[in-house]
């Protein structure tokens, strides 16, 4: 989720952004004539909540932004807290149900068996009425359990049920149109996707857009580049980085690495650098030896600017750390 704050400190203005993505958040910070971007991989939210602290201090953000982030954040937090409340109200409540439930069922079974007892022993054709008894008892119970589960589970069914439709909405956004062959760039295809994630609903990602085999589904990027591309072009789930056909089998890769990397940060708390590398490449010898990978790349991967992100596109770096 996209959120801009503003702050106007006389004829200065300054602009944070943060944007949420799923895997990754996107600060850019504009004052005056000084613009700086970053981009942080979440790994956990202590690390999401220490980079952005970081940022504030190397860049000077003032007193009023830092304050108002601050209480946007502790808000989110607050949410996703009151999310978990609930879900904690709900299982209690869905504890309670099924005891309540199992309560109506052994009852109504009790209640049959004594009934058919007492039917047995008036017309002495036991065990008739008390095998009828349970099974009447079962019956009777398994329909209050039903009418109680219908009541108590209907709306959120019917919640549940809301979210698929607004999916496949977004899915066939355009279906009904016969889209011309289009020559497109890569940056456009870049600039299409980016207006796409915008318009999608919470909880839903640009992800939708790639197929099994990293190639990008146009028909759902046709409004919002008008038609579809005359060549295919893929997108790596992981880095949301773009490739054309003859670099498509890098998206798979850098999705496998960039998974190998993040779980190698969160046990060992760094990422896997080279030593003394100024290009920053992966350490493909200390993802082999944790086994977080089974084999080595045929091509090196770069660690970008934007925190544990990689690529392959080698670097312009002249000196360590630069």
């Amino acid at each position: 989720m996209k959120k801009e704050f503003i702050k106007e400190h006389g004829k200065m203005v300054e602009r944070f952004i943060l944007d949420n993505e799923e895997k990754w958040i996107y600060i850019h910070y504009h004052r005056g004539n000084f613009e700086k971007s970053s981009y942080i991989l979440i790994n956990t939210p202590d690390s999401t909540n220490e980079f952005i602290e970081k940022f504030f201090n190397e860049y000077n953000v003032s007193a009023e932004m830092q304050e108002e982030v601050r209480k946007h954040l502790s808000q989110e937090t607050r949410t996703a807290q009151s999310h978990f409340q609930e879900f904690l109200s709900f299982l209690v409540t869905t504890l309670s149900l099924h005891l309540m439930i199992g309560v109506a069922l052994g009852m109504s079974i009790f209640g049959g068996v004594k009934l058919g007892e007492w039917l047995d022993s008036v017309t002495n054709i036991a065990p008739a009425f008390t095998v009828i008894g349970v099974l009447f008892g079962i019956a009777i119970g398994g329909l209050i359990g039903y009418v109680m589960i219908y009541n108590f589970f209907g709306s959120h069914a019917k919640k549940s049920l809301d979210k698929p439709k607004l999916i496949s909405k977004v899915k066939k956004q355009g279906d009904s149109v016969e889209w011309p062959a289009i020559k497109v760039t890569i940056n456009d295809v870049h600039e299409a996707i980016t207006c796409f994630a915008k318009d999608l609903p919470n909880g839903i990602n640009r992800t939708i857009l790639i197929k099994e085999d990293y190639s990008i589904d146009f028909e759902q990027l046709a409004p919002y580049i008008g038609g579809i591309p005359d060549k295919p072009y893929y997108m790596s789930k992981e880095t949301y980085e773009l490739f054309e056909e003859k670099e498509k089998t890098l998206a798979p890769l850098i999705d496998k690495v960039q998974k190998a990397v993040h779980l190698y940060y969160k046990v060992n708390n760094r990422f896997p650098i080279k030593p003394y590398d100024s290009l920053h490449r992966v350490n493909y010898y200390q993802l082999l030896q944790g086994h977080y990978l089974d084999e080595k790349p045929d091509i090196d991967l770069y660690f970008t600017d934007y925190d544990g992100l990689i690529t392959h596109l080698k670097p312009n770096r002249t000196k360590i750390g630069g």
